[in-house]
């Protein structure tokens, strides 16, 4: 089977099991669900990099300057506006900490500057691993427009293979952002960038960007 093929046999997998799946992992973020304006509203990648310098850190809350208006439609704006309040959200009930240089929210894990590098902060301890791939962790991070899913390398291994807990899992793992028939959809495009990226050599865990505004897949990596 081509590796085409199989990507797509994987994509099938991901969307047909999610329903019946039984969930393997938790999120470490309790947050409420976004997918009450993802169901009516859209914004594309092009405007959210034009949004994207406008939104800040003060507090730890995200926020989005009026100045947006600028090179955005009233609309784009206030589709902006509305998840950023519901990010905001997220990020108070996990007890996550925004860092203002990069605009990401994490509790525990992080990557450093060093892209080989990786920093934990599970527990409280620090700990720096300077090698290429890593077993890696389950979990969540986010920015104002995308989360950012990682996926260890068990995990990686199972969703990979199409096994319906893996999917489920991830699922699970998601489901604090995405929800319903989104998450079908957001499952089935993070299985498939999860096969591209490992092919038949998976040597450790993996990060995969989903962008919950655009409804894809923006990037992806090793841990």
């Amino acid at each position: 089977m081509g590796r085409f093929s199989k990507l797509a046999v994987s994509t099938a997998v991901a969307v047909s099991l999610l329903s019946v799946a039984v969930p393997t992992l938790t999120s470490s973020v309790q947050a409420s669900t976004i997918e009450s304006s993802q169901t009516q509203s859209k914004l594309s990648l092009s405007a959210q990099k034009k949004l994207d310098p406008y939104v800040t850190v003060e507090n730890n809350h995200y926020v989005l300057s009026e100045n947006a208006k600028k090179v955005v439609s009233e609309e784009e704006y206030n589709v902006a506006k509305q998840v950023i309040a519901q990010t905001n959200a997220a990020v108070e009930n996990s007890g996550s900490v925004i860092n203002k240089n990069t605009k990401v929210a994490t509790n525990d894990f992080t990557l450093s500057n060093d892209e080989n590098s990786v920093v934990s902060l599970n527990k409280g301890e620090l700990a720096t691993k300077r090698k290429k791939y890593h077993y890696g962790v389950n979990k969540v991070t986010y920015h104002w427009n995308y989360i950012r899913v990682y996926l260890n390398k068990t995990t990686t291994q199972a969703v990979a293979a199409g096994a319906v807990g893996a999917v489920g899992g991830v699922g699970a793992l998601i489901a604090n952002y995405v929800s319903g028939g989104l998450a079908t959809f957001a499952v089935g495009a993070i299985s498939s960038s999860v096969s591209a990226l490992v092919g038949s050599s998976i040597k450790g865990g993996v990060w995969v960007d989903y962008n919950f505004l655009a409804r894809t897949v923006t990037s992806c990596g090793w841990q």
